[in-house]
């Protein structure tokens, strides 16, 4: 029993020199209080500890030595303990951080975050895209973030430790990914049916680990099939947006703001029941009105104005905001969404 006691707590290699330098502690301190003089200054808790952090360390300042030979035996065992099992300790602590550093660049460690973005599949050039775009609003530019990799995603250790974290897909991954505490997770599948898949798991891991506050990305790749897998994807949770995963900035404006990847789905798909995007052209001689007034007379006749082109060119700008004072005249584009092919009666306007 004894020895298997000894094993159990000599088990990981820092304990068996921890116990060294503790038994030299103690047996230095019995030592000099039962053989230095009454009243020693080496005798008092805060200077025997001071002693032994020097002695132990070999630095000897000199400022506290035993006087009698029990007390100089006690600091003998001191020197020597610090001597070997410190040194050992030492290299432990050494070799410990080094293995966490390599831990960390593999995937293998444990991370601690909180209100990060997880991203479960790596592609390196999207991946830091994504961050691109995403650093670039204030509020987004200290968020970290967390790639969850396949083992033929990423060989090696993480080529940019600066921007993001890596952790290794395992049965442990989501755990030391922290998912459960996440601000955002994006899952990218490799095809659009794996990405379903994976949502499956990673909505039972947080149903289990009671993280339904984290806001759930599902990058599809086929503008095709938006319909089944946004079917497949409301079997799941009714709360999993989709997301154009091949363009970075629609993935980090639906990271910074939840339920507006819904908005970018419906304009992009022209099954859409609530209106579709239609492009107007405003006749050359129809005369000229500030954008407010020509975008509340669109929606009086169930139309949305959603932006302005500069001319008839199949490759006009359009421009999304309004600017003060705006004007709209002949010549110019509009975008539009409604039910069906707007006809605007442009002399009523």
């Amino acid at each position: 029993m004894l020895v298997r006691l000894v094993n159990r707590i000599t088990r990981r290699s820092w304990r068996a020199p921890a116990l060294v330098l503790l038994g030299a502690f103690l047996t230095g301190w019995l030592l000099i209080a039962v053989f230095e003089e009454p009243g020693a200054d080496i005798k008092r808790p805060t200077d025997y500890i001071w002693y032994f952090l020097v002695s132990g360390t070999t630095t000897g300042y000199g400022d506290l030595s035993p006087a009698t030979t029990g007390g100089r035996i006690g600091g003998a065992i001191v020197i020597v303990a610090g001597l070997t099992a410190g040194l050992v300790m030492f290299a432990e602590l050494t070799l410990w951080m080094g293995r966490g550093r390599t831990m960390r660049a593999t995937g293998q460690a444990r991370l601690h975050k909180r209100r990060h973005l997880v991203v479960i599949g790596y592609e390196r050039e999207g991946l830091r895209a994504i961050i691109g775009q995403l650093r670039a609003d204030p509020e987004f530019a200290a968020t970290p973030v967390v790639a969850i990799f396949r083992t033929d995603e990423l060989a090696g250790e993480n080529p940019d430790p600066d921007l993001y974290d890596v952790v290794a897909l395992d049965e442990t991954a989501y755990e030391r990914a922290c998912l459960d505490k996440a601000r955002t997770a994006v899952v990218i599948g490799r095809s659009d049916d794996e990405t379903v898949r994976v949502m499956l798991g990673v909505s039972a891991y947080l149903r289990r680990e009671d993280g339904g506050s984290v806001h759930l990305l599902a990058g599809v790749h086929d503008g095709g099939h938006r319909a089944e897998i946004t079917e497949a994807l409301a079997l799941i949770s009714p709360d999993i947006e989709l997301v154009d995963i091949d363009d970075p900035a629609i993935v980090a404006v639906a990271v910074r703001n939840p339920g507006v990847a819904s908005i970018y789905h419906n304009l992009a798909s022209t099954l859409d029941t609530d209106g579709t995007l239609y492009r107007v052209d405003v006749p050359e001689d129809a005369g000229e009105w500030s954008r407010i007034d020509l975008s509340m007379f669109l929606l009086r006749r169930g139309s949305t104005l959603l932006a302005v082109g500069e001319s008839h060119r199949p490759n006009a700008r359009f421009r999304l905001t309004l600017n003060p004072d705006e004007k709209v005249c002949g010549g110019q584009s509009l975008a539009v969404v409604a039910p069906t092919r707007p006809e605007i009666p442009w002399h009523e306007l």
